[in-house]
């Protein structure tokens, strides 16, 4: 608002000849504008409408684009291979797109060979992750425990989790972020809490941050979305 303020009372800021923005799936209206204004000539954006879980959730590109100069007739190319996530753990969230972004082309993950996800129930899911962070801890690479809000903030996981060794997350906090190991606390808590409808996109989020192992934690039944055959 002020830099729209700023315009209307000043006139257009300094503008540029090319404009690259990251994340763009997660910038609202307003702020596409503020780019607008920067934007002399061309652009690119660039981003993940299955991970956009900004104030506006946007369900597809032509949604977003109108609010650019040109964006209307846009080239849209989509990168499909995936190079972070494993194609064993990509498969455990892949069938969550159909739900979130249901006009994406899933990704090829380009990577194989690494273990298959492992999910865990305990009736403590915090203490059952610290156990699982404690047998990855002599692993090389980075390890993340990703988790809901309100057991981000307990007063338990500061008793739990050194966060000098290991990184304690909300999976809006672990966006844009890539671990070798990471371990994920109470998946429907994490779709439960998650503002505005974009539990999914969140959840999605958590599960393609490894580059090596995923584990699943948790005590209430897992999202009927996530939830593999068989298991409750």
């Amino acid at each position: 608002m002020i830099d729209e303020a700023r315009g209307v009372l000043l006139g257009p800021p300094a503008a540029y000849g090319h404009v690259i923005v990251d994340e763009a799936q997660d910038l609202t209206p307003m702020q596409l504008r503020m780019i607008e204004r920067r934007a002399a000539g061309s652009f690119t954006i660039l981003g993940d409408i299955a991970q956009s879980t900004g104030p506006v959730a946007y369900a597809h590109w032509d949604e977003l684009l109108p609010f650019l100069p040109g964006g209307e007739s846009a080239e849209i190319e989509e990168l499909r291979h995936a190079y972070r996530v494993p194609r064993e753990i990509m498969a455990l969230a892949l069938p969550l797109l159909e739900h979130i972004a249901p006009d994406v082309e899933p990704p090829l993950a380009y990577r194989v060979g690494a273990e298959s996800p492992r999910i865990v129930h305990g009736d403590r899911p915090l203490e059952t992750a610290y156990a699982e962070a404690s047998l990855l801890a002599g692993e090389e690479g980075l390890l993340a425990v990703i988790a809901p809000a309100s057991l981000r903030g307990a007063e338990a996981v500061v008793s739990l989790f050194d966060e000098t060794r290991v990184s304690v997350l909300t999976p809006r906090e672990a966006k844009g972020m890539e671990f070798d190991h990471v371990i994920v606390v109470e998946p429907a808590l994490i779709v439960e809490e998650a503002a505005g409808g974009q539990g999914l996109k969140e959840l999605y989020v958590a599960l393609t941050r490894p580059t090596t192992t995923l584990v699943i934690v948790h005590s209430l039944p897992l999202p009927s979305e996530l939830r593999p055959r068989g298991r409750l």
